[in-house]
């Protein structure tokens, strides 16, 4: 019997009157087109990104401030150039040039340091200059680091008497106040994190706040208290709505593209599973595929054929896509006990062989790995594979089924949980059947 471990409630969300499904093996959610499949896929992953990603966030944000900053800095470092020795100046930059390239490898302490220590460097070579150098000169070049200064950060108009100097001051008081104001979220967690992760997610139309999510029956957003609690299971999570996500560098307004690539692109890492493997390389795609890094600064995906052939995996077939991600992520162990892998229509490219095939995959990779599974779906033979063949592998108590019915003179759904009956889902599909005995002719 499963154990309610996650689970996920919405109620009234666009066309869902009210959903509330457990999450702790295989969930299979399926119903008929604008029924709410792809909300509850989207919302999850936001949700749970969002809280085990909280300090991540929190850091990127401060980083995008500091990254302005640091940018005017930049800016300033080369006007001064004017009056500095070039040796001081190269030696300067060489100290500076890893936040003066955005650089996200930076920890959140090293980017606050790095940030101060240049406002401070500038705010001793202003000094410095001020003393010895001709005064006309001076004076037009240090006349442009103001005004850069006061276009850059402060919307009230300068004083003329206002020195560099104190504008400098009052950057690194900004700059620390930033700092303070990103350590208290970090330690508060506050619900408006995850508010503006959904608006930009759902910019189409605002997602009503009647949604949570579960963890061993206790919410993961207090609402009273205004906190997103970390939640403790699921360390990790990816979003897959089409193959097509594979290497593509445009991303809109859709972050889980980006995501899913930044997890393809990672190395190798953990001992697998022969069986999975042979699988994969023997009998579905017959072959491999791999991160081909030989040029840093162009990265390809490579499908190598059995037979030693090569070619750019963006360039091979969709269905073929739809595996090559699932044997990366499987490869470089981003599939662990600790994992939710939501799949949209998984079948949508898929050969009526492979949709059996890749149904199989997910329950190997669920009875082998632990990992969690949410799979979107309405394909007749994708819905039997994942039941029957769970059964065989004596798996099928981490399996659930959720069929969307229609609240009748609505245009709502109720999220039904059929445990492993799957009758009434082909109840559903039926109806296509009848669709064509009225349209066409059988005769």
């Amino acid at each position: 019997m499963l154990n309610n471990q996650i689970n996920i409630n919405l109620k009234n969300i666009r066309s869902i009157k009210n959903a509330d499904i457990i999450l702790n093996g295989i969930t299979v959610i399926t119903g008929e087109n604008g029924s709410g499949k792809s909300t509850i896929s989207k919302l999850l992953y936001n949700l749970l990104k969002t809280s085990i990603n909280f300090d991540k966030i929190v850091d990127n944000k401060l980083r995008d401030e500091l990254s302005h900053i640091n940018r005017t800095l930049d800016q300033l470092t080369r006007e001064l150039s004017y009056f500095l020795d070039k040796d001081e100046y190269l030696k300067i930059r060489n100290s500076f040039r890893r936040f003066y390239r955005d650089e996200t490898s930076l920890t959140f302490f090293e980017t606050d340091n790095a940030t101060l220590s240049a406002i401070e460097f500038l705010i001793e070579a202003v000094n410095e200059i001020s003393n010895f150098q001709n005064r006309p000169q001076l004076q037009k070049r240090l006349d442009r680091i103001k005004r850069i200064l006061g276009d850059s950060f402060y919307s009230e108009k300068i004083d003329e008497t206002t020195s560099i100097v104190e504008l400098l001051e009052r950057l690194k008081f900004l700059v620390n106040q930033s700092v303070k104001k990103s350590i208290k979220i970090k330690e508060s967690r506050p619900i408006s994190v995850l508010d503006e992760i959904l608006e930009e997610a759902f910019y189409d139309t605002p997602l009503k706040r009647t949604f949570n999510l579960f963890e061993y029956d206790v919410p993961i957003i207090d609402r009273s208290q205004k906190k997103l609690t970390p939640i403790h299971s699921i360390q990790n999570v990816a979003y897959i709505d089409t193959p097509m996500i594979l290497g593509i560098d445009f991303y809109a307004e859709r972050s889980h593209w980006e995501d899913i690539n930044e997890l393809l692109n990672k190395k190798n890492t953990t001992k697998n599973f022969n069986d999975i493997d042979s699988i994969f390389k023997e009998e579905i795609i017959k072959g491999d595929v791999k991160v081909d890094d030989k040029e840093i600064s162009d990265k390809t995906f490579v499908y190598r054929r059995n037979d030693g052939e090569e070619f750019n995996l963006l360039e091979c077939a969709t269905g073929l896509k739809s595996f090559a991600i699932l044997q990366m992520l499987y490869k470089n162990g981003f599939l662990n006990d600790k994992t939710l892998l939501i799949i949209d229509e998984p079948e949508v490219h898929l050969h009526p062989q492979w949709v059996v095939e890749y149904a199989r995959l997910i329950v190997l990779l669920n009875k082998k790995t632990g990992a969690k599974f949410l799979i979107a779906s309405h394909h007749p033979d994708m819905i039997s594979a994942l039941k029957y063949i769970s059964e065989k592998e004596e798996t099928i108590s981490n399996v659930l089924f959720y069929l969307a019915q229609r609240v009748e003179k609505t245009h709502q759904y109720d999220y039904i949980n059929l445990g492993i009956e799957i009758e009434d889902i082909f109840s559903s599909f039926n109806i296509a059947l009848e669709r064509i005995d009225l349209y066409g002719s059988t005769e």
